[in-house]
């Protein structure tokens, strides 16, 4: 039918996610449940990090499996896996310390 069951998203919109194969093309087939529609303050080049970038830090965490009330220490916390580490720590509700290579990247965190 012409009905969507992914109400999320409409037809044009530009969307980031995972693919199973054509990742790279200019037309991808994706599920839409693997899938968001790009903010318009994001361009193409950041928004195509984003599902990497997360899904990193889902596998990384998944695997170590902090709880709320634990601690986690984040090296590189100023980098994008790092930043992400961090908020994704903080929804599971654990306490978080970074360390980064040089003061000016204090500001980030």
């Amino acid at each position: 039918g012409s009905s969507s069951r992914f109400t999320h998203l409409k037809i044009g919109d530009a969307v980031l996610g995972e693919a199973a194969s054509g990742s790279l093309a200019s037309i991808a087939r994706s599920d839409g449940r693997l899938t968001a529609a790009i903010d318009k303050s994001l361009s193409f080049e950041q928004a195509s990090t984003l599902p990497t970038t997360w899904s990193t830090v889902h596998m990384s965490l998944l695997g170590a499996r902090p709880k709320g009330g634990n601690q986690v220490l984040l090296h590189a916390g100023a980098g994008g896996v790092g930043l992400a580490a961090g908020e994704y720590s903080h929804w599971l509700g654990t306490r978080v310390m970074s360390n980064v290579g040089r003061p000016y990247k204090h500001f980030y965190l």
